[in-house]
């Protein structure tokens, strides 16, 4: 398993269709992530396993 870069920001994030999920938001400066800000679904790629949904900010 390779490790990435610190720091990981973790979230439970509210879907449109109401279930609730808990994901990484990525490309985004941890510092200005806030509670209930907008998000947009986007897929990583991972090794060996199919693409991994995360979240970067709308």
């Amino acid at each position: 398993m390779r490790r990435t870069e610190a720091p990981h920001i973790i979230a439970y994030v509210t879907l449109g269709e109401g279930p609730t999920t808990m994901s990484v938001i990525v490309d985004a400066d941890a510092d200005a992530v806030r509670i209930g800000q907008p998000v947009k679904l986007k897929f990583s790629p991972s090794e060996g396993g199919p693409p991994l949904p995360v979240f970067t900010p709308a």
